[in-house]
């Protein structure tokens, strides 16, 4: 019924025996990966295997490599040395490039909004550094790495364009203006949503100065819960205030329009919340508002789809679980990207088909010496 994986693209994406796809997970490795010499026992289409091999089984390198024969896990991160940060990030991007003019087609060449997200990535052990955060929700976990992410929440198309490590005192707002910058480069942005873990004076005058619209959904401080009290069920409330924030031993002051919703009801059987919004944003009715945010809500499933291709690890290097995160994350855009031509198989189906692209067990070229 799958009828390989070539069956997925048209012709245009089909070079020889290979596939665009395959040759664009090649790119973003030979982006990252150390040059090694002649002699190496292992080929890119080896790594390639390996990788998708894990994401299918959600397993470690190491055990993957026992099962189908090939790398292990230090071969393969042995050959991270001389990535960084920059270097899986730009790869990641020139992967984004490429695809991208199909993706336009898939979001209608329309603005869309934006989604930012912090997700976690549980850890199992001891604490330290700078990169392993000290709590996580996650049963049995002793801490997490952050990762804060972009997407598109077109209802059907949400593309991630992009995700970066987050250590310990980060600057957010800093992360969140260079994704801004990364995300202009591949869509026209309609406005940007954040979840009430951005509540933050000095992201909203960054977004004004970048004449980006935004909506966050803000804490209920004290002055919120007052005015809360003093309004009638469905009653919609904008206020206008000024906020202040110090750095650098100087005071800021920011304005802010709050739009405050009273135990609002979006359908008449839902149930009611009421709602805190900062925004630039005006609309003329309540549940415009509701109706925008919530489209983020979406970005949690495209979460749990990830974690259905998750590559185990147990390091507490922090550029190999970066570059693992990436790698995921472009294999759930080309997933996406299948959807264009149809593609009707799930995330997991999708990789599954993928790695029987290689339809041989890894070659280890051994190693010959001339007497």
């Amino acid at each position: 019924m799958l009828g390989g994986f070539s069956s997925l693209f048209p012709p245009q994406y089909i070079i020889g025996d290979q596939t665009m796809m395959l040759k664009l997970v090649k790119h973003f490795l030979n982006k990252t990966f150390c040059i090694v010499g002649r002699n190496s026992p292992y080929i890119i289409d080896d790594f390639v295997h390996i990788l998708l091999d894990a994401t299918e089984h959600e397993d470690f390198i190491n055990n993957t490599g026992i099962r189908v024969g090939g790398p292990t896990g230090e071969t393969v991160f042995s050959r991270l040395k001389n990535a960084d940060f920059d270097k899986i990030k730009t790869a990641f991007s020139d992967c984004l490039k490429s695809i991208f003019p199909s993706l336009k087609r898939l979001l209608r060449n329309r603005q869309v909004a934006l989604a930012f997200d912090i997700t976690e990535e549980p850890f199992y052990g001891t604490v330290e550094g700078l990169w392993i955060h000290p709590y996580c929700e996650a049963r049995g976990s002793t801490g997490c790495f952050k990762y804060l992410t972009v997407s598109c929440t077109d209802k059907n198309n949400k593309i991630i364009l992009g995700s970066l490590p987050v250590r310990i005192g980060a600057d957010i707002v800093d992360l969140v203006r260079e994704m801004l910058i990364t995300a202009r480069r591949f869509v026209s942005i309609e406005m940007t949503t954040f979840d009430r873990g951005f509540d933050d004076y000095r992201l909203v005058e960054m977004l004004q100065t970048m004449n980006v619209r935004y909506q966050i959904l803000w804490r209920k401080n004290k002055w919120v819960k007052t005015t809360l009290k003093s309004m009638n069920r469905g009653e919609v409330k904008e206020i206008l205030r000024t906020g202040k924030y110090s750095r650098d031993k100087s005071t800021y002051k920011v304005k802010l329009r709050f739009v405050i919703l009273k135990q609002y009801r979006r359908y008449p059987k839902s149930k009611s919340y009421n709602w805190v919004f900062v925004t630039n944003t005006r609309n003329s009715w309540a549940h415009e508002y509701v109706d925008k945010y919530r489209k983020r809500w979406g970005i949690e499933t495209t979460f749990r789809v990830l974690d259905d291709i998750k590559i185990k690890t147990t390091t507490k290097n922090e550029i190999i679980r970066y570059f693992l995160n990436i790698f995921c994350c472009l294999m759930y855009n080309l997933w996406k990207l299948s959807k264009f031509f149809d593609c009707s198989l799930s995330l997991k189906n999708f990789v599954f088909v993928t790695v029987g692209r290689f339809r041989t067990p890894i070659r280890e070229i051994q190693r010959t010496s001339e007497g």
